[in-house]
């Protein structure tokens, strides 16, 4: 039976069973045709508890969020930062030093030439992050 570009194949006995070759995707609605609530939509951004040594991701909102463990202040980070072990007290110490001074791992350019940059990279010890603030801070 062909008939308005429909290809159906039924069986013979029983018209259950069919497959409808052709226009029938004409009525299909992405997913993207139906809206999704704001907070649902919205970017997790890691925040940082630094006296649990846990990150956690939560939507950025203006207000400051607060730990689910210890109650304490959280801070909001780059979606690109990677938390460390919580084992691992010297990589939170580097972290809590580079966040007092204003770093919050978003990306940062190096001018190599006077219309050329470069992406820095963070430092990986606490050593080396003393010597990136002090290059970056301006």
């Amino acid at each position: 039976m062909i008939a308005d570009s429909y290809f159906c194949v039924t069986g013979a006995a029983d018209e259950r069973y069919s497959l409808c070759i052709g226009n029938h995707m004409s009525k299909f609605r992405h997913h993207s045709a139906f809206p999704k609530a704001k907070h649902v939509q919205a970017f997790r951004f890691p925040h940082v508890c630094f006296s649990c040594r846990k990150s956690f991701k939560f939507p950025a909102r203006a207000a400051t969020r607060v730990c689910p463990q210890c109650k304490g202040p959280m801070v909001r980070l780059s979606r690109k930062f990677s938390a460390p072990k919580s084992s691992d007290i010297d990589q939170w110490q580097k972290v809590h030093y580079l966040v007092e001074n204003g770093f919050l791992f978003y990306p940062i350019q190096e001018m190599i030439a006077p219309n050329a940059s470069i992406r820095a990279e963070y430092p990986r010890t606490l050593s080396e992050a003393k010597l990136f603030i002090e290059k970056f801070r301006s």
